[in-house]
């Protein structure tokens, strides 16, 4: 990992970090501080072409792409201002401190009137790739006024792949042929970039949603121009293109606009997108495919997400293909819920690319390496196959005390501190019944009461058979359960809650000794646990 810091000799060195797939640079200022861009170092593994090329145009000083605040209906621009196109009519607040840079991030701070924004720029993993081939694009608004603000966002990325500058980009099942405005849920979970299926340069993916990131609430794609004019949201008209506004080049750029809400004095907003290389596993030939899924998927019962699956087909031969055919097949272990599995066209002609778009979810059936295929097939052209593989994870039942070690006074106003220890399965999956044993030591602390969790509440009536023994100090025995209701299957149920109180200070080890858990057919749920601890303090 290599960073670049400025030196006080010279201010305009770029601020920049870069690992062996990407670089960030960003401006240093005075103008236009804080604006980046981002390139290959050595790209895509599987793609050497992919190496040192730019996804963000603007190198070692970067100025086409910026940010937007809209505070009260009034525009401002994060950063330094500029004497150049790209916002040079907006307002400016001020740079706060110094830029903090890492290895792996870059951190600026300003001030827009009464808001205070947090631009964070950090290596992150690529959801197609799991590699760190992707930054987090975050930004921290901070009302530090005394009165409610109606604060948005805009971020503008002026989009370049190697020397194609126009590069089309794909969105869910439509290919963005001209500008548009997505909004609602037709945002989808990510776009990519890429001028070819047959033989792409690199290819770049816009992540919208995922761990840690914020849907917008409109995705616009547009030429350049228009957004350099426009600090907020430009006039977009029907069948616009992509030729640079008042020029004759094209040049394709993305922003992504978060609506104002209001904004409390002393509320904090982040709002996080993604940007990077985008994994697409390809196959060359007459009909050329192109297949994109996340790299990793998990099975949580009802708090499962569904993913995007997205495929392209591009007749790559020499002649018009008729009767095309673009066929998905899903594997055990996934479910198609939207999308159809095969989709039809009357005919492709050569050098043109058609795409699919499913949605896809775990179902517990099967986990671990799961391999999804795609067809391509035509009347005249000679078929393709593609597999990519995409590794689920169904967890196995986890049985825990104290999410984490806890530490407490002996005393709480005056009496003994009561600490509640819930004992949580997750997941449950046929779950009926339990035989808990859970050893602690009673000098430290001592078990005076056990409430039932919702795993023996059914429709807010008590489930019978629930019993629980705190004779034997140091020992709480748990056994209980579902009787008549159906089996449990969830992500995560309360079996208990078992309540201590502070005896003397010490640290007590929290054990489950016996754990048998049981299914509706009597049978033995395997199931892991672990140990945690409580600390009486002095």
């Amino acid at each position: 990992m290599l960073l670049a810091v400025p030196s006080l000799a010279s201010a305009a060195t770029p601020l920049s970090f870069e690992n062996e797939f990407v670089r960030v640079v960003v401006n240093p200022g005075p103008k236009e501080a804080g604006r980046f861009s981002i390139s290959t170092t050595g790209g895509d593994p599987s793609r050497p072409e992919s190496a040192r090329k730019p996804l963000i145009f603007g190198g070692t000083t970067p100025w086409t792409s910026y940010t937007t605040l809209t505070i009260d209906g009034t525009s401002y621009v994060f950063g330094g201002p500029t004497s150049r196109r790209a916002g040079k009519a907006a307002r400016y607040g001020d740079l706060i401190g110094t830029p903090q840079v890492t290895s792996t991030s870059i951190t600026h701070t300003g001030r827009l009137g009464d808001v205070e924004v947090v631009q964070e720029l950090a290596l992150v993993r690529g959801p197609s790739t799991r590699m760190l081939d992707t930054v987090r694009i975050t930004y921290r608004l901070k009302n530090v006024g005394t009165t409610t603000r109606r604060v948005g966002l805009r971020v503008m990325l002026d989009t370049m792949l190697g020397s194609n500058d126009g590069a089309p980009v794909r969105a869910g099942t439509e290919a963005i042929t001209a500008a548009c405005a997505l909004t609602g849920k037709a945002v989808p979970d990510y776009w990519q970039a890429f001028d070819s299926v047959a033989n792409p340069t690199v290819i770049s993916q816009g992540s919208l949603r995922g761990e840690g990131l914020t849907p917008p609430d409109k995705l616009l794609f547009a030429d350049w121009g228009s957004f350099a004019d426009e600090p907020w949201e430009p006039t977009l008209a029907p069948g616009q293109g992509f030729i640079r506004k008042g020029e004759t080049d094209p040049d394709t750029a993305t922003a992504l606009l978060w609506n104002p809400e209001p904004l409390a004095p002393g509320a904090t907003r982040v709002l996080s997108t993604a940007y990077g290389i985008g994994g697409v596993t390809l196959r060359p030939g007459q009909l050329a495919l192109g297949l994109t899924a996340p790299a990793e998927a998990q099975f949580l019962h009802e708090r499962t997400q569904p993913f995007t699956v997205a495929g392209y087909l591009e007749n790559a031969g020499g002649f018009d293909a008729r009767d095309v055919t673009l066929t998905l097949t899903v594997p055990e272990g996934l479910e198609l819920i939207a999308g159809q599995p095969e989709l039809h066209f009357a005919a492709l002609p050569k050098g043109q690319t058609v795409q699919g778009s499913w949605t896809l979810r775990p179902n517990g059936a099967a986990s671990g390496t799961l391999p999804l295929v795609l067809a391509g097939r035509s009347a005249n052209v000679e078929a393709n196959q593609i597999t990519r593989e995409i590794q689920v994870d169904v967890p196995s039942p986890r049985l825990k005390t104290l999410p984490e070690r806890r530490q407490v006074p002996s005393e709480t106003n005056g009496l003994p501190t009561v600490v509640l220890a819930p004992v949580v399965l997750a997941p449950a999956t046929g779950f009926a019944a339990a035989r808990l044993e859970l050893t602690y030591d009673p000098a430290v602390i001592r078990a005076f009461d056990v409430s039932r969790g919702r795993a023996f509440v059914e429709k807010n009536v008590l489930l019978p058979g629930w019993q629980f023994d705190l004779s034997q100090p140091g020992r709480v025995v748990i056994t209980a359960t579902r009787g008549e209701a159906a089996p449990l299957t969830q992500a995560e149920v309360n079996l208990a809650i078992i309540q201590f109180r502070a005896v003397a200070p010490g640290t007590s080890t929290l054990r489950l000794t016996e754990a048998v858990l049981t299914n509706g057919r009597g049978e033995r749920i395997p199931v892991e646990t672990t140990e945690t601890s409580i600390t009486v303090l002095h």
